[in-house]
């Protein structure tokens, strides 16, 4: 269970922390290294001083998720992050349409990642219980928040007729996660793929324009066949001025 759900067309938070991201951060060599250092400073333990590492760090973490200003602040990621979607369907050179005069747009994944994890950060490190935990700690909680919001956005798998809402009018209809624009080690792993924008109408589209909106998603992703290594990365180059 992620951390964030999709509840009336938004990214929600849960209410509570789930272990399973804590778990694959402990698999990582900075995971097993963070815990080692905490383990260093513990007296014997009958089962390990790792072991009891491992527990003590998942119960601070959880205690300062629980806090006033963890929870506000971890309330607040989905919106950031579909707030970074929105800003980022103005970026110049991204792949586009229009249909009845509303554009589709596909939004790289590493590139809504990179301006997301600027926001998340700054925000979380607002909460004081977040911020006073050691580096790799606080970095493990900045970016699991940040990568459970968009799976929580993912797994509700949006489309146009079940879209995800976001700021000025813009929803989210769906998402692909293979198509590589830039080498995983600039995005970091996980972020491949791209988001299809849609600007909303005032009123429900018709059918045949639902139908219209579909149809142009498809041929946008069917056209990314044709872009070379080197023009998938200066799309996301220009892309990444945007303000």
């Amino acid at each position: 269970m992620s951390w964030y759900k999709v509840s009336d067309g938004r990214v929600v938070y849960r209410g509570a922390l789930t272990r399973e991201p804590y778990g694959a951060w402990l698999a990582t060599r900075g995971g097993g290294q963070a815990i080692d250092a905490v383990a260093g400073g513990l007296g014997f333990r009958l089962f390990g001083r790792a072991r009891a590492a491992r527990s003590l760090v998942w119960k601070e973490i959880v205690a300062a998720s629980r806090t006033d200003e963890g929870r506000a602040a971890l309330k607040e990621v989905g919106d950031l992050y579909l707030r970074t979607l929105a800003l980022l369907a103005y970026a110049p050179g991204l792949p586009r349409a229009v249909v009845a005069l509303r554009r589709v747009i596909l939004v790289p994944r590493a590139l809504v990642a990179a301006r997301a994890r600027t926001a998340v950060t700054a925000r979380l490190a607002q909460c004081r219980a977040f911020a006073e935990r050691p580096g790799p700690q606080r970095d493990f909680i900045f970016e699991a928040a940040l990568a459970e919001a968009d799976a929580a956005a993912r797994a509700a798998r949006p489309s146009i007729d079940r879209p995800i809402r976001c700021p000025d009018g813009w929803v989210a209809i769906g998402a692909d996660t293979r198509f590589a624009w830039v080498d995983q080690f600039w995005s970091g792993a996980g972020w491949s793929g791209h988001w299809f924008l849609y600007e909303y109408p005032r009123e429900a589209p018709s059918r045949s324009d639902r139908k219209a909106v579909q149809k142009a998603a498809d041929e946008l992703q069917h056209a990314l066949d044709t872009l070379s290594r080197e023009r998938r990365q200066a799309v996301v180059q220009l892309a990444a001025t945007c303000p």
